[in-house]
């Protein structure tokens, strides 16, 4: 049930463990390994179960699932509500994403695995075309990238389909290291300009994602994420894009407060001040901060949305 590979013995809970996970005795434990299947595998004389086996098939069991999540740039759904267990994701409950909400899923995952050696994540997947869509987009061996030892589900299940090219414009990348987005971006422009897009709106389309990744490795101090999806229209005259960028770093507030002037400011002050020209982390000698300022500009220049989702804001 649990690839070897992928999980080795971590995903595995000794009998005793199980029981206290189903809050069951021994004896119906042993009834329910009948019952499901459970596979079992005998490991220093003992035996062990998958802890998300046990999950998947008897805590939450898919016919008991209801797609009922919305993972959108609109939706004000938040990712705890597919989590039932610490480090557990129910995949299978989303009943719509978008990039937005990948880029939201794949953060909290990776937040959850870098907070302790000790972490592991537990993905309940089903053959819906939302889990074919997070396969073909990569976004699992992203989850795994660095953690394949920590992450555990059932790729049988997955109904492999392939993804719609008009739809998605840039599968999800990882953007390894500052200015690593501009190779991607030259490779962009092509077919953006074979869509329709005006030269002029790839080149601004080419300096938000720039500054955003820029600004991501800057705060963040590590690697992002980048995607691009072409949002559904009933007009034909008429295309939108989706750009989302994440990251899994500090949070603007947490970066802002490195600069002693915004130290004793609270989140949700510091958050929209960072849109402000010549807000910092640095000093602003020569001037700095401008860049997320310019974001807003473009974006309303463009007739465009912008959000950001920072920790619980």
């Amino acid at each position: 049930y649990v690839n070897p590979c992928k999980g080795g013995f971590m995903d595995q809970i000794s009998l005793k463990d199980a029981c206290d996970l189903l809050r069951v005795s021994r004896v119906t434990l042993n009834v329910y390994r009948r019952k499901y299947g459970l596979t079992q595998l005998r490991w220093g004389g003992k035996l062990r179960l998958s802890k998300t086996e046990i999950i998947e098939k008897i805590i939450l069991p898919f016919s008991g699932v209801s797609k009922d999540q919305s993972l959108t740039f609109l939706s004000g759904t938040q990712i705890t509500g597919l989590q039932p267990l610490l480090g557990v994701y129910d995949l299978r409950r989303i009943q719509r994403i978008d990039v937005h909400g990948v880029m939201a899923l794949l953060c909290a995952m990776k937040a959850h695995l870098k907070a302790s050696d000790a972490s592991s994540v537990s993905l309940l997947l089903d053959g819906s075309p939302v889990c074919s869509y997070l396969d073909a987009l990569g976004f699992f061996r992203e989850v795994e990238r660095a953690h394949s030892g920590r992450v555990y589900c059932n790729y049988a299940v997955l109904q492999k389909r392939q993804l719609t090219h008009t739809a998605v414009i840039l599968p999800l990348h990882l953007i390894g290291y500052r200015g690593a987005e501009k190779k991607i971006l030259d490779d962009l422009y092509d077919p953006l300009l074979k869509q329709g897009f005006s030269e002029s709106y790839c080149g601004h389309i080419g300096w938000v994602i720039g500054e955003l990744c820029d600004n991501a490795h800057t705060h963040s101090e590590g690697p992002c994420y980048l995607m691009i999806e072409a949002l559904e229209s009933e007009s034909t005259a008429t295309r939108f894009l989706c750009i989302a960028v994440g990251d899994i770093g500090v949070g603007i507030p947490g970066s802002l407060r490195k600069n002693p002037h915004y130290a004793a400011m609270g989140d949700k002050v510091l958050l929209p001040m960072a849109f402000q020209s010549e807000v910092s982390r640095m000093e602003v000698e020569p001037k700095r901060g401008k860049g997320l300022n310019d974001v807003v500009g473009i974006s309303k220049g463009n007739s465009s949305w912008l959000r950001v989702d920072c920790g619980s804001l």
